[in-house]
């Protein structure tokens, strides 16, 4: 049986009732049409899933579960324009349990103003439909760190089975890198053998290396 799950980062192990405020409160009981009595889990995009009994506006903590990261993968991708493609990746990427995602300009990558909270939104809310044990860390930076992100995907690059073990990536815009960028990365990896869209390269790269 499915139980539904809510995210909040401030639960912990000294919680046995754990007050919901008014917005999840909504969400449990007018969209989800959760009742009382119903067992309802608690994620703190942490790593450990909390199970409890819905009590009105309380849920009464029973146990906790603990779960491990597959892959510690760390993401850099340039910014798009589309912001249901920008969400469609944020959602994916919290499914499949990244941890973190860093979002900001390259050379040749579209302008764009970001909301970080709805970048938050969209990940607190994947985290919820999914059930997901973790969040991860979103960024907004200035410029891409090649001292951080030193693995690239790019046509031009090797099989990616050769730098399997160099998790923090970045994917370019969907004009390219530059040559001075290609300069810069210390590894290359082709993950197709034509140009994938941003979303596509995210959750195959970040699929592949998992």
């Amino acid at each position: 049986m499915h139980i539904p799950t809510i995210y909040n980062p401030k639960i912990s192990d000294k919680d046995t009732i754990f007050a919901l405020d008014t917005e999840k409160h909504h969400h449990l009981k007018n969209v989800l049409r959760i009742k009382d009595d119903t067992k309802v889990k608690i994620s703190n995009g942490k790593g450990k899933i909390y199970t409890g009994n819905l009590s009105n506006k309380n849920i009464s903590v029973e146990s906790n579960e603990i779960f491990l990261r597959k892959s510690d993968l760390n993401i850099f991708i340039a910014i798009i324009q589309d912001k249901e493609r920008l969400r469609f990746i944020i959602e994916k990427l919290t499914e499949l349990s990244v941890n973190s995602i860093s979002i900001g300009p390259t050379e040749h990558s579209q302008k764009l103003k970001i909301n970080s909270e709805k970048l938050e939104k969209w990940s607190i809310s994947a985290v919820e439909q999914s059930g997901n044990a973790f969040k991860p860390e979103i960024n907004l930076v200035d410029k891409l760190d090649f001292k951080k992100f030193k693995h690239a995907f790019d046509i031009s690059g090797e099989n990616i089975k050769n730098n399997l073990d160099q998790k923090d990536i970045a994917i370019g815009p969907e004009g390219g890198w530059s040559d001075k960028e290609i300069e810069n990365f210390d590894y290359i990896s082709k993950i197709a053998d034509f140009t994938l869209r941003t979303e596509t390269a995210s959750i195959l790269g970040v699929s592949l290396l998992m």
